[in-house]
C-alpha cells in the first residue's frame, strides 16, 4: 500500500503532461500511485501516458469518457480504486517541488485535509501568492459560506479515510459554482469533524494558464519548461521565498492604504 495517491485528470494538454508528471516523479516522498484521469482524453495523450506508463509501474491510467463540467465524477471514480494514505492532486499544466508530497505528509499525520502555499504565475509571468489559514474559524467559515477560494487544486490534498466518509465525494459541481476545486473543498470543511491544516509553505506552482487560454500547447509547454529551468537552480528557494515575501508586502501596502482612504472618505 503506497504512502500517497496522486490524482491528475486530463483532457487534452499533450506536452505539458510530461513536465507535471515528471515534477511528480521527482518528489522525495518516492512510495506514491500516480492516477491519471482521462476526462474524455485525446488519442495524442492516451498516447503520451501509455509511453510514460512503460517506463513507471506507479502510474496508473483510468481512460474514462467526458464528463460534465470538470469531469468530476471521473474524479470519484479513480478514487474508488485509490489505495494511498493520503491523496494530492495536481493539474496536468502545473508543477511541483520535490517537497511536496514529504510536506503533505507531515501536516496530514494529525489533520483530515490540508494544503500548502498558493503559488500562481500571473498574465505578465510574474508570481503571486495566495495565503489561507484553515485553522482559523472565522476564515474557515469565509471558505464555506462564500465564493471565496484561496488555494488551488495542485495545492490541496486530504486522506483517504476522510474522502470516504464525505456524503459524496467529487460530483458534478452546479453552475453556480465558478471553481469545481472549491465546491470538493467546501465538503471537506463543512464537516464539524474535518481536521484541517494550512501550510504557508511554497511547494508548488499553478501556471494559471486559464488566464491565457489563446495560449496553444506548445507554448503552455514551453512555459512548464522555463519554470523547471528555474526550480533546478541551486538558489530557486531563495529567489522564491524573496518573491513570496514581496507578494505579501504588495498586499499588505495595498490593504493599508485602502484602509486609509476609506477612513478619510469617512463621514
Amino acid at each position: 500500500m503506497p504512502t500517497a495517491t496522486v490524482l491528475m485528470p486530463t483532457h487534452d494538454h499533450v506536452e505539458p503532461l510530461r513536465y507535471s508528471i515528471a515534477s511528480v516523479q521527482s518528489q522525495s516522498l518516492r512510495d506514491f500511485e500516480l492516477l491519471v484521469v482521462g476526462d474524455g482524453a485525446s488519442p495524442a495523450t492516451c498516447a503520451v501516458v501509455a509511453e510514460l506508463q512503460r517506463r513507471d509501474e506507479r502510474i496508473r491510467f483510468f481512460n474514462l469518457p467526458k464528463g460534465p463540467r470538470k469531469g468530476e465524477i471521473n474524479r470519484h471514480e479513480a478514487l474508488r480504486h485509490a489505495s494511498g494514505r493520503f491523496v494530492a492532486y495536481i493539474g496536468d499544466d502545473d508543477l511541483w517541488m520535490p517537497n511536496h508530497l514529504e510536506t503533505l505528509d507531515a501536516l496530514l499525520v494529525d489533520a483530515d485535509f490540508a494544503h500548502t502555499l498558493h503559488v500562481g504565475v500571473d498574465e505578465s509571468s510574474r508570481l503571486f501568492v495566495l495565503a489561507a489559514d484553515l485553522e482559523n474559524h472565522d476564515f474557515r467559515r469565509r471558505v464555506v459560506t462564500q465564493s471565496f477560494n484561496r488555494f488551488d487544486f495542485t495545492f490541496a490534498g486530504h486522506t483517504l479515510a476522510a474522502y470516504r466518509r464525505l456524503p459524496y465525494g467529487w460530483h458534478t459541481t452546479p453552475p453556480e459554482f465558478p471553481w469545481s476545486d472549491h465546491y470538493m473543498w467546501r465538503q471537506f470543511l463543512a464537516e464539524p469533524w474535518c481536521r484541517a491544516r494550512s501550510a504557508m509553505i511554497p511547494t508548488g506552482i499553478c501556471t494559471q494558464t486559464h488566464r491565457r487560454p489563446l495560449l496553444s500547447d506548445r507554448e503552455r509547454a514551453e512555459d512548464l519548461a522555463l519554470w523547471c529551468k528555474a526550480m533546478a537552480a541551486a538558489d530557486f528557494r531563495e529567489k522564491l521565498w524573496r518573491q513570496v515575501a514581496e507578494s505579501f508586502a504588495r498586499d499588505l501596502i495595498r490593504l493599508e492604504t485602502e484602509s486609509a482612504m476609506a477612513a478619510a472618505a469617512a463621514p
